[in-house]
């Protein structure tokens, strides 16, 4: 492993700007970056996923809420969707997507009660990202990112070390479709090891033109033992349904 420390300024005077690519024809980007994709992958700037501990009945106030805010650029003109997990209306991770033809990426990782982030770099610093599922992402696929782990602390410094990041795609059982919300027909189990391990989500579930259905997250810099979520309302911010409580509290 290499780890490198090094100040704030030589590692964004690296960093060069990685633009999201399209198969052929021109990206649809008035909804923030990649519209297609977006939609995809349930990352609609204002949507409320709301999350419950059982995966039979709702929590009330749900157990997390994970809001995904509008498009947002990372030094180097990356741009990005954040999505925001809550507690209880506290902050608890948030994560920076991207696409790359179709795909999904997560290219920065923030932890704020630790006072940290996680960005994904190559080995020239260009934030490149470490890929979670393909544009025909399937079962029984495997994606393995090598990259550097730029992690930043509340002072400014920078710790860079050699990562490799794997997600390996599964076909849920029945059991691991049902929420909350619905029982699902289709879906992906995604399987996820980092090494270092720097606060990666063990397994999420994924529908295609949804979102993620269920999150087992430590939100945690330093990893944890987490518990599954289950998903027991989308709701859209602003919109004449979504409620008046904030993501995180709104009314099951």
């Amino acid at each position: 492993m290499r780890v490198i420390v090094c100040s704030t300024l030589v590692v964004l005077a690296a960093c060069g700007p990685v633009k999201p690519t399209s198969d052929g024809g021109a990206v649809d980007d008035s909804c923030g970056i990649d519209c297609a994709a977006q939609a995809r992958f349930g990352l609609i700037a204002n949507r409320c996923f709301e999350y419950s501990v059982s995966e039979a009945t709702k929590s009330d106030p749900p157990k997390l809420g994970a809001l995904v805010k509008p498009v947002f650029t990372l030094e180097g003109g990356v741009k990005v969707m954040p999505v925001e997990y809550r507690e209880g209306g506290q902050t608890l991770m948030i994560d920076n997507f991207s696409f790359e033809n179709g795909s999904l990426k997560l290219l920065r990782r923030e932890f704020p009660r630790q006072g940290r982030s996680v960005t994904f770099r190559n080995d020239a610093m260009a934030i490149t990202g470490v890929t979670w599922l393909l544009a025909d992402a399937a079962p029984g696929q495997n994606q393995t990112s090598t990259v550097q782990a730029d992690t930043v602390d509340q002072s400014g410094m920078h710790t860079v070390e050699a990562a490799s990041y794997r997600v390996t795609t599964q076909a849920p059982t029945p059991a691991q479709l049902k929420t909350p919300l619905s029982d699902y027909a289709s879906g992906l189990r995604m399987l996820t090891s980092q090494m270092p391990d720097r606060g990666a989500d063990p397994i999420r579930t994924f529908v295609t033109d949804l979102g993620f259905i269920t999150i087992t997250s430590p939100f945690n810099y330093a990893g944890g033992n987490p518990t599954p979520v289950f998903l027991q309302r989308v709701r859209d911010i602003g919109s004449a349904d979504a409620g008046s409580e904030p993501c995180s509290l709104g009314i099951p």
